[in-house]
């Protein structure tokens, strides 16, 4: 379910969008000629080629626009046009993986977030290549696959996101020395990101050395595990 929608041939924004996870919140989408191909889920398992978001996934992946920066620059656009009323996800599909992409958009959630006081959030599979300080101080999570990831990431200066195969606990719990929070939303159902807020702090979860974990499921959820398990085996071999 979505209100407000506004679009460009490479993005697509929405002032309301009611998705079960994240409860009511705005949210923006961009081809995912924006995405890094150092992404292992980038068709071969992304959440945004599954169920509902598959619709516009594949509506702005046909347009021809190959620059990051051009998308960058008419998703910000978009977001500008948002009312700021609500909390903002970024990316539901898409990503910055330039430091010139990434710095357009950071700047356009610090514009939505001045509005009227509201929070954004999203996630990175390029945060290997584009520094931190690209995004501006906006909470931003990088996405990580496996323990050695996160360390890699938390050395950027990145706060992360893991996706697992299964919680060990629902609550805070360690992992090859790293401390993992399971989504609140998977371990309490009624427990949406609009009122959750936990991803939206990154500068608390680099802070506090919290990574936050996503057990994976959906139609996806096989390709994704066989993804990530193939991913720790080559990092076993190089060890």
């Amino acid at each position: 379910n979505t209100q407000g929608e506004l679009n460009m041939a490479s993005a697509t924004a929405v002032e309301v969008s009611k998705n079960a996870k994240t409860g009511i919140v705005s949210a923006t989408y961009a081809s995912q000629k924006s995405c890094d191909d150092v992404c292992p889920f980038k068709g071969n398992g992304c959440y945004a080629e599954g169920g509902t978001a598959n619709c516009t996934t594949q509506r702005l992946n046909k347009d021809e626009k190959n620059d990051p920066l051009e998308i960058a620059q008419e998703e910000a656009a978009l977001i500008d046009g948002l009312t700021g009323a609500l909390d903002l996800r970024v990316h539901v599909v898409g990503d910055c993986k330039t430091d010139e992409s990434a710095t357009i958009i950071a700047s356009a959630m610090k514009r939505h977030r001045r509005k009227k006081g509201r929070k954004a959030w999203t996630y990175t599979h390029a945060w290997r290549t584009v520094s931190r300080e690209s995004w501006l101080g906006e909470s931003v999570l990088a996405s990580c696959e496996t323990t050695l990831e996160v360390l890699q990431a938390k050395e950027k200066g990145y706060a992360s996101a893991i996706v697992v195969e299964k919680f060990e606990r629902e609550k805070l719990y360690e992992q090859d020395g790293i401390k993992l929070l399971p989504c609140p939303n998977q371990t309490s159902r009624n427990l949406q990101c609009a009122d959750c807020g936990i991803c939206m702090n990154a500068a608390a979860l680099e802070r506090t050395g919290i990574t936050v974990a996503f057990e994976a499921h959906g139609a996806s959820k096989k390709k994704l595990l066989a993804t990530i398990e193939n991913k720790k085996r080559l990092e076993l071999a190089m060890v």
